[in-house]
């Protein structure tokens, strides 16, 4: 991230942002700290920061611990001057977060929303309820809360126009929660697609945060991609990139043409598997056939590797990113999963390509709350 100085003529208000988002990303640091990094004068900064220091939006946390020379006074963000809820609907549970504005966790539920669909009267759980539990059950101050940021399954429209989702039931849950933080929290929300958010987390706190460019592949029911080009989010005209699941990987004989998700999700696998041989079974099910060496499971196996395979190398043709992260039970149908897909690659594309599971948790939360507390710093200036 480019920490200089703005030149513009909205320099106060850009510069106090960037000193925001430094001590966010960088932690404590002293005014002289702030100016070299901004490549800025001493003066300048101090009086951005005096100014944030007086809205309370800055505090002075003691004294530089350095050994030699004058003792600077250390400067953080005010954690506590904002909060951010965030909620994820991505998976099989309804989870939801109170952070701070230095992206700490301050309370955090989770509950099963699986069996919460009751499909013969079309009834389902309502989230909204748990919501309100969660903001009761902490005493969450309301006033304090800056905005509200949803990881949802599906692409969202830049009017948060909910579009190209074959989830309709988080849409029902999406739809219980939109008028409630409208009318009666009144604060500003986001919603972003589940895979973008959870790219976010990876760029924000996993091994090649670094990267200029990098992009996550998901694959579980569905399968996306979340994509990072000059270390931001790439989103697209319309919300819509990294919609890998819709990449047709090959033509069947029957002339249509099956989409990477209808070939390899989850569930198009099980199903596959029952038409070829009339068994019903689950994912997990399907990786014990494949462990046990099943002809029909090793054949799925490898039409995964197949496909998977030729959708990185085309990413990695047209885009040229070298790092390929993947998370999601499509990737672990078998613990050698991820050397076996390194050399389908290798064998299809010149690039070198570096593929890698991920190693964080809950990542879809996460990255909403980075984007939550960005929106907020924003705002702040």
């Amino acid at each position: 991230m480019d920490y200089r100085a703005s030149t513009q003529t909205n320099v106060k208000l850009k510069n106090q942002q960037i000193i925001l988002k430094l001590l966010i990303n960088k932690g404590s640091m002293t005014r002289a700290e702030i100016a070299k990094k901004m490549n800025s004068s001493k003066p300048t900064i101090s009086k951005n920061v005096d100014d944030l220091l007086k809205e309370n939006k800055l505090i002075e946390i003691g004294k530089d611990n350095n050994l030699v020379g004058k003792k600077g006074i250390l400067l953080d963000i005010n954690a506590d001057y904002g909060h951010v809820l965030s909620i994820d609907l991505s998976k099989n549970k309804f989870r939801v977060v109170i952070a701070n504005l230095k992206q700490e966790w301050l309370y955090y539920y989770k509950t099963s929303i699986k069996h919460y669909f009751f499909e013969e009267d079309n009834r389902y759980v309502n989230v909204l309820d748990i919501l309100i539990n969660f903001l009761d059950k902490h005493k969450v101050e309301v006033d304090k809360l800056r905005i509200v940021t949803i990881a949802f399954p599906g692409v969202v429209g830049h009017n948060d126009t909910v579009y190209l989702t074959n989830l309709k039931f988080r849409e029902v849950l999406l739809n219980q929660l939109i008028p409630y933080i409208r009318e009666e929290l009144k604060i500003p929300f986001e919603v972003k697609n589940d895979i973008n958010l959870a790219t976010v987390a990876e760029k924000r706190y996993g091994v090649f945060s670094k990267s200029e460019n990098l992009y996550l592949l998901s694959g579980d029911v569905g399968v996306g991609a979340g994509i990072i080009i000059n270390h931001k989010l790439y989103e697209g005209d319309r919300n819509a990139a990294g919609e890998v699941g819709f990449v047709l990987p090959i033509q069947h004989r029957d002339g249509r043409y099956y989409t990477l998700e209808e070939r390899v999700g989850i569930h198009a696998l099980t199903k596959r598997f029952r038409i070829e041989t009339g068994k019903n079974i689950t994912i997990d099910e399907l990786i014990k056939e494949i462990k046990s060496d099943n002809e029909i499971a090793t054949k799925l196996y490898q039409d995964v590797l197949e496909d998977v395979a030729v959708t990185i190398t085309n990413i990695a043709s047209v885009l040229d990113i070298r790092v390929v992260i993947v998370d999601g039970r499509l990737f672990e149908l078998k613990s050698t999963m991820l050397e076996d897909l390194n050399k389908r690659v290798e064998l299809m594309t010149p690039f070198e390509t570096i593929i890698t599971k991920t190693s964080l948790d809950l990542m879809s939360l996460k990255g909403a709350v980075v984007v939550g507390v960005e929106s907020v710093i924003k705002s702040l200036v």
